[in-house]
C-alpha cells in the first residue's frame, strides 16, 4: 500500500519529495516479511472469529424455535407448500400434469385480479355514499339549527 507523498506547494523541495519516495520504496521492500505477518494475523483472526461464531451458534441453539416462532412467516410456507407440490408434479406426472396445475393456478389468479377489481369498484362506491350522507348529515344539522331558531325566538 502505497501512501500520499506530502508535498508543500508554497515551498516545492524536489530533493524532500524524492526522500518521502524513497522511504516509501524502502518500505515496500520491507513488506514481504511483514505481509507475511498480516496474513498470517488475518488467518488468526478468521480463525478466532470462525470459534466464536460457532460458540454462539451452540448457545443459540436451544432458543431456535422461539426465534422462528418470532420470525415466522405464513406466507413464506404457503410459498414453499406451492413450489414442493410443482416440484413432485414435474418429478411424478411430468409435463401433462404440470401444465394443468399451471392453468389451475392462472384460472385462480385471474379470479383474485376480478375479484379485487370487485372490491375497488365497491369501496369507491361506498365512499361515494358516504360523502353524499356526510352532506345530508349537514343538511339535517342546518335545518335543525334553523327550526331552533324559529321555534326559541
Amino acid at each position: 500500500m502505497v501512501k500520499k507523498i506530502k508535498i508543500d506547494y508554497k515551498n516545492v523541495s524536489s530533493a524532500d519529495i524524492m526522500k518521502q519516495i524513497k522511504e516509501e520504496i524502502s518500505k515496500q521492500n520491507r513488506s514481504p516479511q511483514s505481509a507475511a505477518l498480516a496474513v498470517a494475523e488475518k488467518e488468526r483472526g478468521k480463525d478466532m472469529k470462525s470459534f466464536i461464531k460457532t460458540k454462539l451458534f451452540k448457545l443459540a441453539r436451544p432458543f431456535r424455535p422461539v426465534i422462528k416462532a418470532f420470525i415466522h412467516d405464513s406466507f413464506q410456507d404457503l410459498m414453499a407448500e406451492t413450489h414442493e407440490r410443482l416440484r413432485r408434479l414435474e418429478q411424478e406426472e411430468g409435463d401433462e400434469r404440470k401444465k394443468e396445475y399451471i392453468k389451475l393456478l392462472y384460472g385462480l389468479s385471474h379470479n383474485i385480479v376480478v375479484e379485487l377489481t370487485k372490491l375497488k369498484i365497491e369501496v369507491e362506491d361506498l365512499r361515494v355514499k358516504l360523502s353524499i350522507l356526510e352532506k345530508e348529515f349537514e343538511n339535517f344539522k342546518k335545518r335543525e339549527r334553523a327550526l331552533e331558531k324559529r321555534v326559541f325566538k
